[in-house]
């Protein structure tokens, strides 16, 4: 079982490597891939149907109770090969169905749900259930997305609705967990307390359900799941009708052992349910796109299955497990058929489909066999689900009538699935306008035969139904633990209520074919005037006014009043609650002054005077750097030298960016009132008066902590280090580390995504938009030819002394940073003092060109950050499968030298820190503004043009490789051919090998234009 769950892991890394090599033909690597890992499972599988319960555990956070346990049972193996058989198929019919290209963004994702939903199923940790539940709900967010503008809004409705369903998954599971005391599935589920409290109970199993309802669209969340078909028609064959839907379904039926018997559970689900099918049925009728039609039969078939479960009982059970299987074939299958007849005739929509049943008789065959199935005719696996349906209805729980009631809307909604089959065939394939070939579209052998495989196995498998009959056992035993009915399935039964509903449904289907140009044109007009799309565009609108209104008492572009409320409050309460509590606290501890202290805090409340008086921001920068140093000299003093290295390279690094910030900035701040300043500037004494008195009062009086001294005396024996810093960033606490590096990993791409969302002419604006218009760049000076002429119009000579320098330099930075990181772990240093110490050369190459150029490949700062995260991460997972806990630390000798795996987190951490100073540079220093133009001014073809990059094409370059120019999408489409620009030496990135000017030239920093071109005359130099 665990081989299962890793080999699919290794399929997530392995994808992106796949498609790079194979693209869209991935898919039939990727399918023998899946069919490999359900090999793999098989003898779990087969261990299941013996009657045992196969259970894995290893210990990921022992200290919250999260173990990666794994426990196989009848439910599970069934949603397991759900989702490799059909994920298979699907993607050997994506092979077909997408357009050229690596498409590593669908494989990638669809392999990331198959991952998550496996967990999922074979979870037996509450809280890795809930993160795999979540899990599905972004991949299915995510592919739903990457369909284009046309589907933003779409996946961003359907990630809402999934998101309310995590939510009340996430606080059912809180729940469970604090009354039962365990964070295990199966003892949670088998708990006694559910019998004990009833309040606990209903409370939990309302909580289960509600997020159930969502993930399977049922009522009145069903919405989400026909808006979702703006994704391709693979996505929707596996996620919306094998997959993703599923995944509700499974949650019922796990948690039906502690449930399944609750009144408040019976009655929302069979309410929902059959609601879910009625309405369903009817407004897969109101359709005319025929991929919408099918997804609402998804959303009606669901919600069948959604009600039986909601029954409880052994034949329940059996028949919702019986109908999950036929319908994961016969709707993935009609799913695929719906591209199929999409590549032929060019639409979806059933008034224009023309009449394909004699150009394509293959299409046809497969359509209607596959839409008999979901009508339930015989012999079909459709028909015995159908039937097993309604024989479930028996038990429904209440009056007698109850159970009629709950049979007779099964029935109606029954004869809505076959009317709106038949729509599906006579409207697609039979009813249309005349076939003109010339205009049909390609008929993919590989896109039918994928599409027909699942469809077609309900023929077989309806007559091997004693097949099914051991592994509904197992489910039944699952879903409810004293079961002892067994599960016998047979095409015929006799004749009973069940086959009289069966026989009623056909005929009135038959009576609907017969007059169905009356009959849909009758549902064409019976439709609602709004659908779920415009119910949440309402409730968005409300919750708007509504936030307007409350705006209204905060001004929250007004953060003023609110911080001096709270500093004054702060204020308030210590000069009134100091006095009260200053008699009973601990004596100072000794040694806390020194002579130095009284020279740095003068030094410091200068440099901060100068900041708070200062009009120019770059002598408020300055100041500001002035603070940070003093305080780090303070930092050394006290005796922190790790710490003061890392603060002082943080300092220097901040510094550096800020200034670059400032190119984009007016050079002065804003003037207020002088009568305003000086109320701030009392304001502010006294809240610094109050927070020197608080730390005075609760700083500095205790002793050592108890987890300090253990740190010392303890963590140079366990960890093997003798830097207790070090060790405790990457060993007693990697946890933390790993977030604030993922933190630190997403602001970067936080950076790059906001700068591709803003147009060009609004990141880098013209003079006149900006409030204080920069002064005039070029200065008379001496003719052109003349050193002073040089000096100001050519920047590139003025930088050879510092690109001599980091010839020099340079090397010793990059052996100084490599010494510091290989030391860490026993002496000042580490990942990120030693990463710092590199940037230092990306910012010596930086500021050494004399035009603003990049530094290194266009995207390399992503793939460092991406990389640094993932070695963190792989870390952990070395530990977890080597150790037995996640991120724990092996260590070793190698050569009489001491090494742990914790280097190699400190590695990501290098890595990751590089990546996003690199890019800061990159992106953050563009210099052509509006008050600091930049660049050269190059005669081409007669044009004078701004040879330089923009803010926007650098963060167009992070992610798409070099570009011509900056696009103009805020939405994330990609950038066409034209865009897409070959590197020339003019322009190519600065590298640690790019040869600097030594010999009077600028081959790489200064663009000369077309070597054809006339130089500008001096009127027009001075035009520029």
């Amino acid at each position: 079982m665990i081989l299962t769950v890793v080999a699919l892991a290794a399929l997530i890394i392995l994808t992106p490597l796949i498609t790079r090599w194979l693209g869209k033909s991935s898919g039939w690597l990727l399918a023998a891939a899946y069919l490999g890992v359900a090999g793999l499972f098989t003898p779990t599988a087969a261990e299941v149907m013996a009657g045992a319960t196969p259970e894995v555990t290893y210990q990921w956070i022992p200290t919250l109770g999260v173990d990666l346990a794994l426990r196989a049972d009848g439910i599970g193996v069934i949603f397991t090969y759900i989702a490799l058989i059909i994920g298979a198929i699907v993607f050997v019919y994506s092979t077909s169905y997408l357009s050229h290209g690596r498409n590593t963004s669908f494989y990638w994702l669809m392999v990331i749900f198959t991952f998550s939903m496996v967990m999922l199923v074979l979870s037996d940790n509450l809280l890795v259930l809930f993160v795999c539940w979540e899990l599905t709900s972004l991949a299915s967010f995510f592919l739903i997305a990457r369909s284009g503008s046309p589907a933003q809004a779409p996946s961003l409705r359907t990630m809402l609705i999934t998101f309310l369903g995590g939510l009340s998954l996430l606080v059912g599971t809180g729940v469970i967990i604090a009354v039962t005391g365990t964070t295990s599935v199966h003892e949670a589920l088998i708990s006694p307390v559910w019998s004990q409290n009833p309040a606990a109970t209903t409370l939990v199993a309302i909580l289960i359900a509600v997020a159930a309802m969502t993930k399977s669209a049922q009522f009145p969340f069903h919405s989400w799941l026909p808006d979702a078909m703006a994704a391709a028609t693979p996505v929707s064959a596996y996620l919306h009708a094998a997959a993703v839907v599923k995944a509700g379904i499974f949650l019922l039926l796990r948690f039906s052992p502690a449930f399944h018997a609750t009144p408040a559970w019976n009655g929302l689900l069979i309410v929902a349910g059959l609601i879910t099918a009625s309405i369903g049925g009817w407004f897969a009728l109101n359709q005319y796109d025929v991929k919408k039609l099918m997804a609402y039969s998804t959303v009606s078939q669901l919600g069948l299955i959604t009600a039986v479960i909601g029954i409880g009982t052994e034949t329940a059970i059996a028949a919702a497990c019986l109908h999950v299987i036929a319908h994961a074939l016969f709707k993935s299958g009609l799913f695929m058929m719906v591209g199929v007849i999409d590549h032929l005739a060019g639409t979806r929509e059933l008034t224009r489909i023309p009449r394909l049943m004699r150009a394509a008789p293959a299409s046809f065959a497969v359509m209607i066999i596959g839409c008999a199935s979901m009508a339930g005719i015989p012999p079909l696996l459709g028909f015995v689900s159908k039937e097993s349906l309604f024989t479930a209805f028996d038990d429904t729980p209440g009056s007698n009538w109850t159970a009629w009631a709950a049979l007779l809307v099964a029935v109606g909604a029954s004869v809505l699935t076959f009317a709106y089959c038949a729509k599906s065939v006579w409207g697609a394939l039979i009813d249309g306008k005349p076939v003109d070939r010339a205009r049909l579209g390609h008929n993919s052998p590989v896109m039918l035969i994928s599409a027909a495989l699942p469809i077609l196995a309900s023929i077989p498998l309806s007559f091997v139904l004693f097949a099914f009959d051991n592994p509904l056992d197992q489910a039944v035993a699952a879903a409810i633990p004293d079961a002892s009915e067994a599960v016998h399935l047979a095409l015929w039964h006799g004749v009973n209520k069940e086959l009289v509903a069966s026989l009623l449904i056909i005929v009135i289907g038959v009576v609907i074919i017969v007059n169905r140009s009356r009959v849909f044109v009758f549902f064409h007009r019976a439709t609602l005037g709004f659908n779920g799309a415009d119910v949440i565009a309402g409730i968005t609108l409300v919750l708007r006014r509504i936030g307007r209104m409350l705006g209204i008492f905060v001004h929250p572009m007004n953060s003023g009043p609110y911080l001096a409320m709270s500093l004054g409050g702060l204020a308030v309460l210590t000069f009134t609650a100091v006095p009260l509590i200053y008699s009973d606290l601990p004596p100072l501890q000794e040694g806390l002054w020194k002579p130095v202290d009284i020279v740095l805090l003068v030094l410091i409340t200068v440099a901060v005077l100068v900041v708070c008086t200062s009009h120019s921001r770059l002598t408020t920068v300055v100041a500001l750097s002035g603070v940070g140093i003093l305080a780090t000299v303070q930092i050394l003093a006290l005796g922190a030298p790790d710490v003061t290295l890392t603060q002082l390279l943080v300092e220097a690094m901040t510094i550096i960016v800020v200034m670059l910030v400032l190119q984009k900035l007016p050079r002065s701040f804003w003037k207020y009132p002088k009568r305003l300043q000086g109320t701030r500037a009392i304001f502010a004494i006294i809240v610094g008066a109050a927070v020197t008195v608080l730390t005075l009062a609760l700083n500095g009086r205790r002793e050592r902590s108890d987890l300090g001294l253990y740190y010392i005396e303890n963590a140079p024996d366990i960890s093997g280090g003798h830097n207790i810093v070090n060790t405790i960033l990457v060993e007693f606490r990697a946890l933390d580390t790993l977030g604030e590096l993922t933190v630190l990993g997403m602001a970067g791409i936080a950076i790059v995504a906001v700068m591709s969302t803003v147009k060009d002419k609004f990141i880098d604006p013209p003079a006149e938009n900006i409030p204080e218009p920069p002064r005039r760049a070029w200065v008379s000076v001496r003719p052109r030819g003349t050193s002073a002429y040089r000096a100001v119009h050519e920047a590139w000579p003025n930088v050879i002394p510092l690109q001599l320098t980091i010839k020099v330099l340079g090397p010793l930075l990059a052996i100084t940073s490599l010494v510091i990181f290989w030391r860490g772990h026993n002496e000042p240093g580490g990942g990120f003092i030693a990463a710092l110490i590199g940037s230092a050369v990306i910012g010596l190459l930086y500021m050494s060109t004399a035009k603003d150029r990049a530094i290194g490949p266009p995207k390399a700062p992503l793939y460092l950050i991406g990389f640094g995260v993932a070695t963190a991460v792989a870390t952990g997972f070395i530990g977890l499968v080597f150790a037995g806990s996640f991120l724990k630390p092996m260590h070793g000798y190698l050569l009489g030298q001491h090494f742990t795996t914790s280097m190699i987190f400190d590695l990501g951490v290098y890595l990751a820190v590089l990546g996003l100073i690199l890019l800061s540079f990159n992106l953050l220093g563009v210099s052509d503004s509006a008050a600091t133009p930049a660049g050269d001014d190059v005669l081409t073809n007669g044009i004078i043009h701004r040879d330089v990059e923009r803010t926007r094409e650098r963060a167009d370059e992070l992610v798409y490789g070099e570009l011509s120019g900056p696009m103009d999408a805020i939405r994330g489409e990609r950038p066409d051919r034209e865009r897409r620009a070959r590197v020339s030496d003019s322009d190519a990135k600065v590298r640690a090998s790019s040869t600097h000017i030594l010999r009077g030239d600028a081959p790489l920093e200064r663009s000369t234009g077309n070597p054809t071109d006339p130089k500008p005359t001096d009127e027009q130099e001075g035009v520029r």
